[in-house]
């Protein structure tokens, strides 16, 4: 089973406008409207793929209740904390022209103490022996950094694989707990060592770190130039596919999504990672964080080339 995280969930609104234009008026072509938040987005990649997970998380307020509704009409089952708060709405600006992403979000509702325990509780009870754990995104400003190592934590002691895909100071505190899977990328990695990291040799030495902090399997995402994977055993560059690019949202999340379908279906190294590629590249095909062409995604397998460093 998969149990996808998310701390601070959000309605995502996406507006498509052309030849977008600071302090003018922008008229809109187009708007979409999706459940997001990192966990949620890896929870739909997984659906859209075959498979099944549960999404938890905070939700509160009549943003929390469309996005309940969403999930139901999607067929993601959902087992969310119910908060005082209300849950954020993210506002995105996508350029057909320039097909970039202007992304305005908000901070985040307020999350007490009591209802970040409840949380713990419930992933503790979800959670067996064999599961998979999907710690994704930020979170609200009244939760410490600190808390991503309590919800490692309560994923180790379950017997789950952990996958932690975060940044900032909630990176920092969440490889404390030793989690089994990172994402982060590589300006965030840079920033976390103080130095550049331009080299396939300086990519090895930054998983290396990890890998001796007990940290089993590292990615680092490289933008446009793919991805980078490692263990104690091996060191990969994932080079992406050639597609047209619609939008950068969410293929970070596909790409998790995708990889962790795999896994809970028992795929090999090599079989994830092709999938991982193919499904961030569909990703970006799309605007929004809409389903993908997984027919399209299926037939990209083999031309996913995955070189060994």
């Amino acid at each position: 089973m998969i149990l996808t995280v998310t701390l601070n969930p959000a309605i995502d609104k996406t507006i498509e406008v052309k030849n977008f234009e600071i302090a003018q008026l922008n008229k809109v072509l187009n708007t979409l409207q999706d459940p997001g938040g990192k966990g949620i987005n890896v929870s739909k990649v997984v659906e859209s793929l075959g498979g099944k997970s549960i999404a938890t998380g905070f939700l509160g307020g009549s943003a929390g209740k469309y996005i309940s509704d969403a999930l139901e009409r999607l067929e993601i089952e959902q087992s969310f904390i119910r908060i005082q708060g209300e849950t954020r709405t993210n506002m995105k600006v996508f350029d057909a022209a320039t097909h970039e992403t202007t992304e305005i979000n908000e901070p985040g509702p307020l999350v007490t103490g009591a209802e970040t325990e409840a949380l713990l509780d419930k992933i503790g009870k979800l959670l067996k022996s064999g599961d998979i754990l999907v710690i994704s995104g930020s979170a609200p400003k009244s939760i410490s950094s600190t808390y991503y190592a309590d919800l490692v934590a309560v994923g180790k002691n379950a017997g789950a694989t952990v996958f932690l895909d975060a940044s900032g100071e909630a990176f920092v505190e969440g490889i404390k707990a030793k989690p089994d899977f990172i994402k982060p990328n590589r300006h965030e990695l840079e920033v976390y060592f103080g130095h550049e990291i331009p080299t396939d040799a300086d990519l090895k030495v930054a998983g290396a770190h990890f890998i001796e902090k007990g940290v089993e399997n590292v990615f680092i995402s490289l933008g446009g130039e793919g991805a980078f994977y490692c263990d104690k055993d091996h060191a990969f560059r994932l080079r992406p596919l050639k597609v047209e690019a619609h939008s950068s949202v969410g293929a970070g999340d596909a790409f998790v999504g995708a990889f962790v379908y795999g896994l809970d279906r028992e795929l090999g190294l090599n079989d994830c990672l092709k999938l991982s590629v193919a499904t961030s590249a569909g990703a970006v095909m799309t605007v929004g964080t809409k389903p993908m062409n997984v027919e399209w995604i299926m037939n990209q397998l083999d031309l996913v080339v995955i070189d060994q460093i």
